[in-house]
């Protein structure tokens, strides 16, 4: 059965809302041939859908997007693959995540729903990014001048970018990702938040003007 429908964004969401008129939405996936998986078996686009997150061991306070995508990933298991990318700059490190984070408590963390502590946890692939390459493929693709950590981005089997969503600390402020998840995997209609409002835009100390969504949140909710 399809997840509900999730109720209209509130204001939380404003700044990570994904509209109708977005250029990345069906365009070209790109490859993921370039990476280096350390976890699960490799695969690439095209085919069965695909999932696409990124992590890195300097941003803990994501661990729990991880564990919730998780949780998606084992319902979904065997419909779409899934892959975190690592952001850090050594294989090692993408490794390191593996056997010093996955299956361990942080008591620290906050949980979805500002549950305290966090079982953290990726049940799916995990890999390293020679070089940021794929990373920077995705920048490409989505227009962003950062895709960092957690981004989550779905792929249909024709490999076109159909979604992508921002998770914040392990929360989903729009709350659409496993509804339209689900309706990639099968086929059916997307979620529409409408077109993009217009950007207003306010004056500055020595003139000209700047965005008001300027602090743009699009691009994951870190800069690692």
């Amino acid at each position: 059965a399809a997840p509900p429908t999730p109720p209209p964004p509130g204001e939380d969401a404003k700044e990570v809302l994904v509209y109708e008129d977005d250029k990345a939405l069906n365009a070209d996936a790109p490859s993921l041939a370039g990476l280096e998986f350390v976890q699960g078996e490799a695969f690439d686009v095209g085919g069965t859908p695909v999932v696409v997150t990124f992590h890195s061991n300097l941003n803990k306070s994501d661990f729990a997007t991880l564990s919730y995508l998780s949780d998606v990933y084992d319902k979904y298991k065997g419909q779409v693959n899934f892959v975190s990318i690592s952001r850090d700059h050594e294989k090692k490190d993408a490794e390191k995540w593996i056997t010093k984070f996955n299956g361990k408590h942080f008591a620290e963390l906050t949980g979805r729903g500002n549950s305290a502590g966090c079982d953290v946890r990726c049940s799916f692939a995990m890999a390293y990014d020679p070089e940021h390459k794929v990373n920077a493929a995705f920048k490409a693709a989505l227009s962003k001048a950062v895709v960092g950590v957690g981004m989550v981005v779905i792929i249909d089997k024709d490999s076109k970018i159909k979604w992508y969503e921002t998770f914040v600390r392990g929360d989903n402020p729009a709350g659409q990702f496993e509804y339209q998840l689900h309706a990639v995997i099968n086929g059916s209609d997307l979620l529409s938040n409408g077109p993009a409002p217009e950007v207003v835009e306010e004056e500055i100390e020595d003139g000209g003007a700047v965005p008001d969504d300027i602090d743009d949140m699009l691009g994951g909710s870190g800069n690692y």
